[in-house]
């Protein structure tokens, strides 16, 4: 996964690669248990992904393609699909600057709910508030479509060695994931003082292992702080 820590490596190529890294990682797990288990065979894991066509219009048409992405292909949490999202919300259809999408990101922080509610705010700058209810609806939907078809399944998946040895792989794929995400928000302070507050966010939460929601509290008030001191323009 260095990788995807690398300087240069852009916010579009690290969406786009992100599924394909996930997919390898679960599929080298597998394989490498498959010659290890003995007594009764079970049947593989079948994997079909699903079809990567990029959004060929804008509109609600390209808002309800990127909203599906967001809801779909986030395996380990909201963040693994954070640069995807910000490709597409700020690079291919600027809907959003990169400013604003950090703005967007922090918002899902603060607000009850996971960091995916994120595409919401992106929605409404694509549609307005009907955008918003677009994007949120569309993002959530596979969720509840795979637990209420997937429901009377878990107990056998949970006790399935393939399933469990792909989550395996591609859980170590999420964590270098989560950490690449870093590197397009990072990009997108436009602020020298924002990268101060970086700094003692970082050494409350790693360094201290301090909680996350005092940081984000703090956080704001420091940024009430600086504006109230003139440091925004």
């Amino acid at each position: 996964m260095g990788y995807l820590l690398a300087g240069g490596m852009s916010a579009a190529l690290l969406g786009s690669y992100l599924v394909v890294v996930l997919l390898v990682c679960g599929l080298i797990e597998v394989t490498s248990r498959a010659g290890r288990k003995e007594g009764p065979s079970h049947r593989a894991m079948a994997l079909i992904p699903g079809p990567v066509v990029p959004a060929a219009v804008g509109g609600m048409a390209a808002l309800a393609w990127v909203a599906f992405k967001v809801g779909a292909l986030s395996y380990g949490g909201g963040f693994v699909i954070i640069p995807l999202m910000q490709h597409d919300a700020v690079t291919t259809y600027h809907w959003m600057t990169s400013a604003q999408f950090l703005n967007a990101v922090a918002l899902g922080q603060v607000t009850p709910g996971p960091v995916v509610q994120t595409v919401a705010v992106v929605g409404y700058a694509a549609g307005g508030i009907g955008g918003g209810l677009l994007a949120a609806l569309i993002a959530f939907a596979p969720s509840f479509l795979f637990v209420l078809g997937g429901a009377p399944h878990f107990d056998r998946l949970r006790s399935n060695v393939q399933v469990q040895s792909f989550l395996s792989g591609a859980g170590a794929a999420t964590i270098g994931a989560i950490a690449g995400a870093a590197i397009p928000l990072g990009l997108a302070l436009v602020h020298l003082w924002q990268l101060g507050i970086l700094g003692i966010a970082a050494i409350w939460l790693l360094g201290m292992r301090r909680g996350l929601v005092v940081a984000l509290l703090g956080a704001g008030v420091l940024g009430v702080i600086a504006v109230m001191a003139g440091a925004l323009p």
